[in-house]
């Protein structure tokens, strides 16, 4: 018996071009990029000073998405600590060293803006591993009036396009207090 071959050009380049196109920098479709851990996570106690705060997303995150997240003394309307992000090689995770260590016995929270993106442009879920934590940033929680209310503490600092997420919150926010 023998065996036949296709023959014609454009059956390769289909083949070719359903593998090609099969891989991605992200997830497949069905299963989108997803918040997996933060560290500390909320709510955690005796924090050492000097830790950096690690983020771990389960794909490539996009360029630029570091803007949407902030460590605050305090609550999230306290003053933001300076530092610097790093992204891992595969920019799937995000470490943040502040310039100074973190005071003693002072309570810290962290912000990851809810409208984050992956590389490929989808927006991340932040429900998918859990909550570690974490509570939903809502709009009285960021300016401490409402969207409408007379321009509190953030005015509106931290609630556009990269902090909200589709279930209309402003990212998650995640408390702890330093040892």
């Amino acid at each position: 018996m023998s065996m036949r071959t296709a023959s014609h050009p454009w059956v390769s380049a289909i083949l070719v071009g359903g593998i090609a196109c099969s891989g991605g920098t992200t997830a497949p479709n069905s299963v989108a990029t997803s918040l997996v851990s933060v560290s500390p996570i909320g709510g955690v106690t005796s924090v050492a000073p000097n830790t950096p705060i690690v983020i771990a997303f389960s794909h490539a995150m996009g360029s630029g998405m570091e803007m949407y997240v902030s460590l605050h003394e305090g609550d999230v309307t306290g003053p933001a600590v300076p530092g610097v992000m790093m992204w891992s090689s595969d920019r799937m995770t995000l470490t943040f060293t502040p310039t100074d260590s973190l005071k003693s016995a002072t309570a810290y929270t962290l912000h990851v803006g809810g409208g984050m993106k992956d590389a490929d442009g989808n927006l991340i879920d932040m429900t998918a591993h859990g909550m570690m934590g974490g509570q939903w940033a809502s709009s009285s929680m960021m300016n401490g009036a409402g969207m409408m209310g007379g321009g509190g503490p953030m005015s509106g600092q931290e609630m556009g396009p990269g902090w909200m997420g589709s279930n209309g919150m402003y990212g998650m926010v995640f408390h702890f207090t330093t040892a």
